[in-house]
């Protein structure tokens, strides 16, 4: 898929989800792979344990994850959209992993597991599509099936620190605020991520932590990660166009949606990206 087509009708799965095609997460992983490995390292996953890859996506975590976890250990992997999961099982045929990884369609709002059957349940980039009351059910059914002692990790984006730069400081920040002002449930989401530390502790459990990470990429930029950028500029600029906004931050969107222009941000020696991702970690008692 060439950036120039990167709206969110074009990014969007079978299942509805903006943001959650196969295309859009394999470059969203590969751009921020390196953050986003340390952050499932920091979780605490230990050899020969099973680790359930709960909304798995295509799967990007899933190589460091048997890794982790070893010839001894296992990996379940589980998401509503079939097409991910067709990706997942073609790789995991290709790729030498470290151990089978057992795959799945479902929904994590009711798992189809038995009770206590993981070590560990790893969620990443998916708390954003839910209702307050969804996620708290996610919460719930992660820990009916992790075992006591286990550990439930949830990541997702604090979307507060999103920049894109050479523009203005303020600029994601005043769309965000009106998009969630024009009702777009999706971008008012995004704004609970810092809630996910006391919803953790409603769900029951104990030890929270978390770890913020500041991600930045700036030129030059590899080919997987300018593709990324524009497809992400493409959509937010799609977004400026339905609401209300300073006319000229309108124009600078209009501007930043042109993504095959030769003067676009992301050709400019100084364009920098920035944003912030967040894992919680708690244990069953």
């Amino acid at each position: 898929m060439s950036a120039s087509n990167g709206n969110s009708k074009s990014q969007t799965s079978s299942i509805g989800k903006p943001l959650s095609a196969s295309d859009w997460l394999d470059k969203h992983f590969l751009t921020k792979q390196p953050e986003y490995e340390e952050m499932l390292r920091w979780v605490g996953i230990q050899p020969n344990w099973h680790v359930l890859d709960a909304a798995c996506g295509t799967g990007g975590y899933l190589p460091l994850m048997t890794e982790l976890v070893g010839k001894g250990g296992k990996v379940s992997a589980i998401d509503l959209a079939p097409e991910n999961i067709q990706v997942v099982e073609s790789r995991a045929k290709k790729d030498q992993w470290h151990t089978s990884v057992l795959t799945q369609i479902g929904n994590v709002l009711d798992l189809p597991y038995e009770n206590q059957s993981f070590d560990a349940v790893w969620c990443a980039n998916t708390s954003q599509y839910f209702s307050d009351d969804e996620v708290h059910t996610m919460l719930r059914e992660f820990r009916r099936v992790v075992r006591p002692g286990g550990l439930i990790a949830i990541k997702d984006v604090d979307i507060t620190a999103n920049q894109y730069q050479p523009t203005t400081p303020n600029l994601c920040t005043h769309l965000q605020e009106a998009l969630v002002c024009a009702g777009n449930k999706h971008q008012g989401n995004l704004y609970r991520t810092m809630y996910l530390s006391s919803w953790l502790k409603e769900a029951g459990l104990i030890d929270i932590r978390q770890k913020p990470t500041l991600i930045v990429r700036f030129q030059p930029l590899r080919s997987v990660e300018k593709s990324f950028f524009c497809k992400s500029l493409k959509n937010w600029s799609a977004l400026a166009e339905k609401v209300d906004l300073p006319p000229e931050e309108s124009q600078i969107w209009k501007k930043l949606g042109d993504v095959d222009s030769p003067e676009h941000i992301t050709n400019h020696p100084d364009f920098a990206h920035r944003s912030i991702q967040i894992v919680f970690v708690g244990r069953v008692p």
